[in-house]
């Protein structure tokens, strides 16, 4: 089977963000699939936020079970004009572009599987125009293609999709109010860790291998400094508990419309990090502190519950998949006071974190890159024979 996945981006060596779009791909390749990936780089946005470009084709190497296996990365450079006024064009001009190269592939795929529904509309008149299925990964922290794309188009892509895949309850009923599927053509698959990397490993080691002192409380965060994610959030609720013993990690990078930056003392670590590294400062941490405004499903979280970490997190519906009062604290994700009391619960209380980190673990213990991935291939079977708009 050949799929062409296509995503508003996909990672590259400087440049870690939805690094969870290349292991779900990796994963893809490692079950026998031959996969390509068709997303953009805008020229625009990388000179405006001095990302580098990439070549705009290259081969990723995956180790297999039975040696090694290619897939073929696609990033043909775009202009893009911002989300606001121009977020239309924008869009069209994406979608002229993945159209006109997807034409020109050689091997015409025989699936097309879009991360997050504004991607979908990008790619659907080439799966229409060739009759290739189509699927959807719907993980989107806020729906809101109804703004770029007209409803003629959200109606084609409703009728043409076979089916959804949904990070969390939330997401599926959000596709469904926004009118782009149906009930019947979801399924809900929460986010995965690849077990290889995330894991609960020594404590004392991580720390050693860090220069960080055993006797510490370490707080982590990883995700992107803005308000959305909350990372000034937490770094003022440790400054509220003002205890010199409480340090923090910050893992991640300014982004977004709404960048904030943590400024509390005893932070042991800010900025980014090769998705390989996060592990280690995950298991050095004691707890993990995440107070989102809006999410699909979190792979950050889900991350650190794999390394052991209890969580504290937003009391919000896109957490109830995978959070409860057994492995996390839930906040109301604005309320700095509320953050601050789970951080002081739990570092005066290693019994409870003891409680919580084996409930952490248990809640994923499923929840394995590989498992998903099969789930997907398995829905997508199910379905590809179904007819366009078909139950």
């Amino acid at each position: 089977m050949h799929i062409l996945i296509s995503a508003k981006s996909y990672p590259s060596r400087k440049n870690q963000l939805t690094a969870f779009v290349a292991v779900l791909a990796e994963e893809m390749v490692r079950q026998g699939v031959d996969v390509t990936v068709l997303t953009t780089q805008s020229l625009t946005t990388c000179w405006r936020h001095r990302i580098p470009l990439c070549w705009p084709k290259s081969k990723v190497v995956v180790d297999t079970h039975d040696g090694r296996r290619e897939m073929t990365i696609l990033r043909p450079f775009t202009i893009t004009l911002g989300q606001g006024r121009f977020g239309k064009l924008s869009q069209q001009i994406d979608r002229f572009t993945k159209g006109l190269v997807a034409r020109l592939l050689k091997d015409k795929p025989d699936l097309i599987y879009s991360h997050f529904w504004m991607a979908a509309d990008q790619i659907i008149d080439y799966a229409i125009r060739n009759d290739i299925p189509a699927f959807v990964a719907s993980g989107e922290d806020e729906i809101d293609i109804e703004h770029f794309v007209d409803p003629l188009r959200i109606d084609q892509l409703r009728k043409y999709t076979r089916g959804v895949i949904c990070v969390s309850t939330k997401n599926r009923t959000e596709s469904v109010l926004h009118q782009l599927t149906d009930n019947s053509k979801c399924i809900v698959l929460p986010n995965a860790i690849n077990e290889k990397l995330f894991y609960q490993a020594s404590k004392k080691e991580a720390r050693e291998k860090l220069g960080y002192s055993q006797n510490d409380f370490i707080v982590a965060y990883c995700g992107r400094f803005n308000k959305r994610k909350g990372c000034r959030r937490v770094s003022e609720a440790i400054s509220l508990i003002n205890n010199p013993s409480i340090k923090s990690i910050f893992i991640g990078i300014p982004a977004g419309s709404d960048v904030e930056e943590p400024s509390c003392e005893g932070i042991l670590f800010k900025g980014a990090l090769p998705h390989e590294e996060i592990p280690t400062y995950l298991n050095a941490a004691d707890v993990f502190v995440l107070p989102t405004l809006a999410e699909g499903c979190s792979n950050a979280i889900v991350e650190a519950m794999a390394c052991g970490l209890p969580v504290i997190s937003s009391n919000l519906p896109f957490n109830a998949d995978i959070l409860d009062d057994k492995n996390a604290i839930l906040v109301d994700p604005m309320n700095v006071e509320q953050i601050a009391e789970g951080i002081s619960k739990l570092s005066i209380n290693p019994e409870l974190r003891l409680q919580m980190s084996i409930a952490a673990l248990d809640a994923v213990k499923n929840l394995t890159i590989e498992n998903r991935v099969r789930s997907i291939l398995q829905f997508i079977s199910s379905r590809s024979e179904q007819p366009n708009g078909g139950n």
